[in-house]
C-alpha cells in the first residue's frame, strides 16, 4: 500500500496491525515482548497485511450487488477505498482494545 495524501489512510492500518500484533501476542505467549526486533517486524507485518486485506474483503462486500447482507444502504454502497480502510483499521484497534481488556478482566470473587 502506497503512501497517500491523508495521512490517516496510511497510519490508521499500521498502528492497527500493531495492536492486532501485540494483543495476539500477549494472549498466545503470555509475554509482553518479542525476543528480537526481527520478530516483531515480522510478526506486525503480517498484520498489517491481514488487517488490509480484511478491509479490502469487507470492502468488496459493500460494493457487491447483493442486498442480502446490506439492506439496501447506499451510503455503504458509495464509501470509497479510503473510508473503508479508516473505519476497518478503526475497528480492528477498537476491537484489539477490547480482547485486551476482557482478557485481562479480573472477575470479582463472591466467595468470603
Amino acid at each position: 500500500m502506497a503512501f497517500h495524501s491523508d495521512p490517516r489512510v496510511t497510519a490508521l492500518p499500521v498502528i492497527a496491525g500493531l495492536a492486532v500484533a501485540y494483543v495476539r501476542n500477549i494472549l498466545q505467549y503470555h509475554r509482553y515482548s518479542w525476543d528480537s526486533w526481527l520478530e516483531f517486524f515480522v510478526t506486525w507485518f503480517v498484520h498489517y497485511i491481514a488487517v488490509i486485506l480484511i478491509v479490502g474483503i469487507a470492502y468488496a462486500i459493500t460494493r457487491g450487488k447483493e442486498t442480502l447482507l446490506l439492506g439496501r444502504s447506499e451510503t455503504l454502497r458509495n464509501m470509497t477505498v479510503e473510508e473503508a480502510i479508516i473505519f476497518g483499521s478503526v475497528l480492528a484497534i477498537f476491537a484489539a482494545a477490547a480482547i485486551f481488556v476482557l482478557a485481562h478482566w479480573v472477575p470479582v470473587d463472591t466467595n468470603e
